[in-house]
């Protein structure tokens, strides 16, 4: 018996390896051809040297898209495909016949399928919460320094805290960090209306004590008596402003799609203060984070019946068919309740979770009761 479930186990990890390469081989091979050359420019402040530095800004830049981009659903589209396969190719060869021949029932065949589903889950959320977020961090903070100061949709934002008003590109709580900080400090007194200061740096850390100390700052400081005066110039200075504070604000103006589940979870049991108030599109993520790891085990298990309906006629273009169109209406259900629930129609998490319920008892009821 153990002989038998190791069997379907290694035939199911053997076909999702197998699909998770070919479709990232087939991925970049598609990101190659159309985007290559906004992948050969993407990191502008990295200098190439020669060819094979080209190709390695390259290949980085194209690992970063694929990461960021199509990692976080692969590997459950790769476990839907590869448990469809498993079952196929045993209809095909009249396995379960056998096994039900000899006193087995097919549950014991297929649960171990769905225990080696739950593992990839497990290791999905591991990469998600690591590799995915890292990458879509790497690959955000690329676009932001590509772009021109023309570019209309920055989402950057302001923070002010007394004559001192910062326009800041993005916020990383994760590292205490702002990128793409411009800062202007206006005078006190009768100067109020006039700039003394103007400091521009790519990057900001937030000391615990509420410093914020530049690393490469390019500092223009003004004469505010002298409108006419030129003004000097320091480049690449270390400098430390101390705002009294942290300020929340800038930190939690962080992208929530980047966020670490722990750090979205912490933020969201501090909402529903007067300072910090709820907002129902983080709470939709959050689910939606929670509930994404046990995608790869959900379809593994939809997969299941249409693979086993296979038998040794082999028609199996039916029932892929079939198979594909219930994955589509998977994630079109899984993507309308979300944007339903960031628009307020849906209450948070009831999609997250509903959907995935409701095929995987679909699934359970539409289990053949006998071979074909």
């Amino acid at each position: 018996m153990r002989i038998l479930s190791h069997y379907f186990i290694a035939r199911f990890f053997g076909l999702f390896l197998l699909v998770l390469v070919a479709a990232l081989a087939i991925l970049a091979t598609v990101e190659l051809v159309l985007n290559l050359d906004e992948l050969a420019g993407a990191r502008p402040n990295e200098a190439a040297s020669g060819a094979l530095g080209s190709a390695g800004l390259v290949l980085g830049s194209l690992g970063l898209r694929l990461a960021s981009t199509y990692l976080a659903d692969l590997p459950s589209i790769a476990s839907f495909i590869a448990s469809f396969l498993t079952f196929a190719l045993a209809g095909r060869r009249l396995e379960p016949i056998a096994i039900q021949a000899g006193g087995i029932r097919l549950a014991r065949v297929v649960v171990p399928v769905l225990m080696a589903a739950g593992l990839i889950s497990a290791l999905d959320a591991v990469v998600h919460e690591s590799l995915v977020l890292r990458a879509a961090r790497a690959r955000l903070a690329e676009e932001r320094a590509g772009r021109s100061a023309f570019d209309q949709e920055q989402r950057a934002f302001w923070y002010h805290s007394g004559p001192i008003i910062t326009n800041i590109g993005y916020a990383d709580p994760t590292t205490r960090t702002l990128h793409d900080v411009e800062l202007f400090e206006r005078g006190l007194g009768e100067q109020s209306g006039r700039i003394v200061r103007i400091v521009r740096a790519p990057t900001v850390r937030i000391l615990d004590d509420g410093v914020w100390h530049f690393d490469r700052a390019s500092v223009w400081r003004f004469d505010a008596a002298d409108p006419l005066a030129e003004p000097r110039f320091e480049p690449a200075a270390p400098l430390e402003i101390d705002l009294d504070a942290v300020p929340r604000d800038a930190l939690e103006r962080a992208d929530p799609a980047i966020l670490p589940i722990a750090g979205l979870a912490r933020h969201l049991a501090r909402a529903g203060s007067p300072s910090l108030p709820r907002d129902p599109r983080l709470e939709a993520i959050f689910h939606e984070r929670l509930s994404r790891p046990w995608r790869a085990l959900v379809l593994c298990w939809l997969a299941v019946p249409f693979g086993l309906r296979i038998d040794r006629r082999g028609r199996i273009a039916p029932f892929a068919a079939a198979a594909l169109l219930a994955l589509a209406a998977y994630f079109v259900l899984s993507s309308g309740g979300s944007a339903l629930t960031r628009l307020g129609l849906l209450p948070a998490g009831l999609s997250a979770w509903t959907v995935p319920l409701l095929f995987s008892i679909g699934a359970a009821f539409a289990l053949p009761r006998r071979p074909d």
